[in-house]
């Protein structure tokens, strides 16, 4: 048992959660458009085809440093489209503030985090498969690495 010749692919989750606001001004006219809050959840997807030496595929605590990120730029954040004018109110009160390049939706802040875990992730044995995020229980958006 476990020593199968098959090639098998693994996978693992991890899951985090953080505290924003944000709104879709950007070519918007829908209820969003106004400055909301959500309890927002990040899954970050690892896949690889070989385990390590402890046999398995990444620590959950190697994962924290995407999760220390999401902390410090977007927990209790402001997230808003950079050409959205109430990034100056924001900037003015001296709160919190991400700016996007896109509009700050579900699925522009999972393609945010994906660069992030990317970048943290990535190398010769693991990579990051998706990102999902979910701005509520029952919405949210899948984002995945076209290689």
């Amino acid at each position: 048992m476990g020593s199968n010749k098959e090639k098998i692919r693994f996978e693992l989750n991890k899951e985090f959660r953080f505290e924003a606001a944000h709104r879709l001004y950007k070519n918007y006219s829908g209820k969003c458009s106004n400055n909301h809050g959500h309890s927002w959840h990040v899954i970050v997807n690892i896949e690889g085809m070989e385990l390590d030496e402890s046999d398995i595929l990444i620590d959950f605590n190697d994962l924290k440093p995407l999760k220390k990120w999401i902390n410090e730029f977007l927990d209790h954040t402001t997230i808003l489209w950079e050409n959205d004018p109430m990034v100056e109110y924001i900037k003015e009160s001296n709160q919190r503030l991400f700016i996007t390049k896109k509009s700050p939706s579900s699925e522009h802040l999972a393609e945010v985090i994906l660069a992030k875990a990317m970048e943290l992730f990535n190398n010769d044995r693991i990579k990051v498969k998706y990102i999902e995020v979910k701005e509520s229980c029952t919405s949210g958006a899948k984002v995945y690495p076209i290689s």
